[in-house]
């Protein structure tokens, strides 16, 4: 996905209307636009200063089961973090992230490598997520890392089954007749 973006980003880098940042959500992930135009505006710096950026929802591999590797390959799939990072291994949930232009073009380069850097084998875990966020923290450069906690969230995930809609759909309507939902007045441009 990532090389594609890349690729679509670079044809339009040089024109009055460049693609700063590439998203990517989960097909069961529902996009507030208005909310994440707010968002972008008051979060995202734009350019020139939208460089190294990676933004999303945090998690910590520390959950992951003990017993995910044996012992013999833990080199393998915590060396540079632990080399780099003291034990912290963090990624960006899946279900909504976004990068800016230079580390999009960084990760497009750097994912036909993961599967051989480090050791045999690679660094590559098999989860989405976590493979595009160790690939982003191998940059040769500083990651500017923006975390979005649940109350700013401006996307619902998992968004399955027909109440989670009709509640969408809900919010949506008291949103554009300016009414209370849920104990809030949500914002109208």
């Amino acid at each position: 996905f990532f090389y594609w973006a890349s690729t679509i980003m670079d044809q339009f880098q040089h024109t009055n209307t460049p693609i700063d940042y590439a998203m990517k959500l989960d097909a069961d992930a529902i996009l507030h636009l208005h909310d994440y135009f707010i968002f972008a505006h008051e979060h995202l710096p734009p350019a020139p200063y939208n460089t190294n950026i990676f933004a999303g929802a945090l998690r910590d591999k520390a959950g992951w089961p003990s017993n995910a590797h044996p012992a013999s390959e833990l080199a393998r799939y915590e060396s540079f973090w632990g080399n780099e990072f003291e034990g912290v291994h963090l990624y960006l949930a899946g279900q909504c992230y976004l990068m800016s232009y230079d580390l999009c073009k960084f990760v497009a380069q750097e994912a036909p490598f993961s599967k051989t850097r480090v050791a045999k084998g690679g660094y590559l875990e098999g989860h989405e997520d976590h493979d595009v966020s160790a690939m982003v923290f191998h940059s040769p450069t500083p990651v500017h890392m923006i975390t979005i906690g649940k109350s700013q969230r401006f996307w619902e995930h998992p968004v399955k089954g027909q109440p989670r809609w009709n509640r969408i759909e809900k919010r949506e309507r008291a949103r554009m007749n300016q009414q209370v939902f849920e104990g809030k007045r949500l914002r109208l441009y």
